[in-house]
């Protein structure tokens, strides 16, 4: 089927539109992996997603001898990258914000997996991509997050309680927060909780720019994390370790959650690269 026949996409920014819930609730989750977070209308994540796809597609597509698809499939990622930093490069922080919801407010947490994705998947140029990292580990360096044998948090700054789906449980289990500010459920779970899950993308567009020593500062206490079991099973409390506080108490419950260890990837790109290196101008 020549599927540049059948375009489902009416918004010419060509992004996924997802339905935006002031409260999201159990019944009425977000959309993407992120699951716990609202990621409500035009996604940051899931279009990043959604570029690499169709370039994906469209080599397969052209390789197979269907070039009116391959065509379709490089306008639409030609068009989407196009519109992706207009609209999710928040000015006030210099990160791309999660999300902009059907009000056309950014909703931005500093969120680092976001970063990591659209870098890697090449929505960003060189400069902005570098500009972008050096706020976000400043930001990180500024809010105090230096165990890095944990992971990664997924975000750096709390995520507001309208923003953040509801369980009903207390704020240490799954991150849900009762202050309107999210600051009680920070740190916890999806909410800033530390982990390996994503962090590999970021880790991947730090090799991409060649910021070898910001990728080792992060990846290498990660690997002797790995080592030392920090990623998987339960302590005394019978909460697990695929997701953490800053200061390594358990707060999952999972036990052995897979995504994970997707950030082992990522010695593909540091045996590449010499031990001593020069980082790229201006960076360190």
């Amino acid at each position: 089927m020549d599927i540049s026949r059948h375009d489902p996409y009416h918004d010419q920014s060509l992004f996924l539109n997802f339905p935006f819930f002031r409260q999201p609730l159990r019944e009425k989750r977000p959309s993407n992996w992120w699951d716990t977070i609202n990621f409500g209308h035009k996604d940051a994540f899931a279009n990043a997603l959604a570029y690499r796809a169709f370039h994906e597609f469209g080599e397969l597509a052209g390789r197979l001898g269907y070039a009116g698809d391959a065509k379709w499939l490089a306008q639409k990622a030609n068009l989407l990258r196009a519109a992706y930093v207009p609209a999710f490069l928040n000015p006030e922080t210099g990160v791309l914000a999660g999300w902009k919801s059907a009000d056309g407010q950014l909703h931005d947490y500093w969120f680092t997996f976001v970063q990591g994705v659209a870098i890697t998947c090449g929505l960003l140029d060189d400069q902005t991509a570098n500009s972008v990292m050096d706020r976000l580990l400043a930001k990180m360096q500024e809010v105090g997050y230096t165990n890095f044998s944990l992971g990664l948090p997924g975000n750096l700054v709390p995520v507001r309680k309208g923003d953040y789906v509801y369980h009903g449980d207390p704020p240490h289990v799954h991150g849900e927060p009762s202050l309107e500010d999210g600051s009680d459920g920070f740190q916890f779970y999806e909410n800033g909780g530390s982990t390996g899950c994503w962090a590999y993308f970021t880790l991947k567009a730090l090799y991409r720019l060649g910021r070898v020593a910001d990728a080792r500062r992060i990846f290498h206490p990660m690997l002797a994390g790995y080592a030392a079991g920090e990623f998987q099973g339960f302590d005394v409390s019978g909460m697990s370790r695929d997701w953490r506080d800053w200061q390594g108490g358990c707060h999952g419950y999972e036990g052995l959650l897979v995504d994970n260890y997707l950030t082992l990837l990522a010695v593909l790109d540091d045996v590449k690269t010499p031990r001593v290196t020069t980082e790229a101008a201006g960076h360190s």
